[in-house]
């Protein structure tokens, strides 16, 4: 009988094997963590670690080196500010909560720590650039969902961009109403529901810029008096200093014209911090007809594909635009910027024509320039 190898029946070949995905999303979400990175951070953009080459295949040793490769787009909600107020829910079902907060809101789950005792201990959500926590229950440190409690005394407060749709979709996914989308005085529309979880959430609309002066007159009907300066007051805040509407109306859209659209949404959502409100998908997968990206601050700017058959408006050259984005925080852009290597061309300043203020410039990958920075035209 020849001698045949026993093993030989098990052994595979030399082509890689794709690991399973849910194997690869909890392996890459501990490596994220041991990196410390923050849990928003989505797991395509997890800097790789290089390996020491090894002389001896039989070397197991667990040394490697600390060289990291540049990361590519680092989001927006990264950049977590060092006080930060965030709402932390308890549930009485996590993941039938996580699931609704999904369906009804959008929201994603970029962070999910599963107990071997089958509640959630916690996890991190997003809906848009707004974040909260969520956990199950836990009685025996004090943490009790409002099922158990009989109500809740806070109300969530999220601003869409049509609150009718939204508070219908939040209501077909098993919200109870308690006050249907209404216009309201101070120039917003908002309607009030308890999701199956027990919390209170308002959804509100902006509809218009509404004064000080103007919103006194209004609420005075109403009972109410008023003292400070309403945030959406055209005139000077109280708050920044400088005219709201220069940060908040966003009547004017700036257009940019792209040869990769949908790369450069990606960078100005990820890391320049815009929001996705909108995108219109063109004749062909690649090809944006149509996009709306939101300022958290004010402001829309839309990018679409260069070149399109039958549009004028997309024969402006690649690359030419030049947009000025006002924010409270610019550093906090500029630090985003630079760890997604994009080419800075004025390195954080205080402008002549902005005592005390600051702000930098740079350039993306297709040769379009943004300034970032605190001048309001005063």
């Amino acid at each position: 009988m020849t001698d045949v190898d026993p093993l030989d029946a098990l052994r595979g070949g030399d082509d890689p094997v794709v690991p399973g995905a849910e194997f690869s999303r909890r392996l890459r979400r501990r490596v994220a963590d041991a990196l410390g990175l923050p849990a928003e951070v989505p797991l395509t953009d997890i800097p790789t670690i290089d390996l020491p080459e090894r002389d001896d295949p039989t070397d197991r040793s667990t040394a490697m080196s600390t060289t990291t490769s540049p990361t590519t787009a680092v989001p927006a909600s990264a950049a977590v500010a060092e006080q930060t107020l965030v709402p932390y829910l308890a549930v009485h079902d996590g993941p039938a909560a996580l699931e609704f907060y999904e369906t009804a809101f959008g929201a994603e789950v970029t962070l999910r720590f599963d107990g071997d005792d089958g509640r959630i201990g916690h996890a991190d959500l997003m809906i848009g650039p707004a974040r909260f926590f969520l956990s199950d229950e836990y009685p025996e440190i004090g943490v009790r969902s409002p099922r158990t409690l009989g109500g809740t005394s806070v109300t969530l407060h999220l601003e869409v961009p049509d609150v009718d749709t939204a508070f219908a979709r939040a209501v077909e996914a098993g919200s109870t109403a308690q006050m249907d989308p209404e216009d309201q005085p101070y120039g917003h529309r908002q309607g009030t529901l308890v999701d199956p979880f027990g919390h209170r959430w308002m959804l509100s609309q902006r509809l218009e810029s509404v004064g000080t002066d103007e919103l006194a007159d209004r609420m005075s009907d109403q009972g109410f008096s008023i003292a400070g300066s309403w945030v959406d007051d055209p005139a000077t805040s109280a708050a920044s200093g400088r005219p709201a509407t220069v940060a908040r109306n966003g009547r004017i859209w700036p257009a940019i014209q792209s040869t990769d659209a949908l790369g450069l949404i990606r960078l100005a959502v990820d890391v320049l911090g815009f929001t996705e409100q909108i995108v219109v998908p063109g004749e062909r997968p690649d090809v944006v007809a149509h996009s709306q990206l939101a300022w958290p601050e004010g402001g829309v700017v839309q990018i679409s594909s260069a070149a399109r058959d039958g549009n004028p408006f997309s024969e402006q050259p690649p690359g030419s635009g030049s947009i000025y984005v006002v924010t409270d925080d610019p550093m906090a852009v500029y630090e985003r910027c630079v760890a997604a290597g994009l080419e800075i061309i004025r390195e954080p300043e205080s402008p002549d024509y902005d005592p005390g203020g600051s702000g930098f410039g740079l350039r993306d990958p297709e040769g379009n320039l943004w300034s970032f920075g605190t001048y309001a035209g005063e």
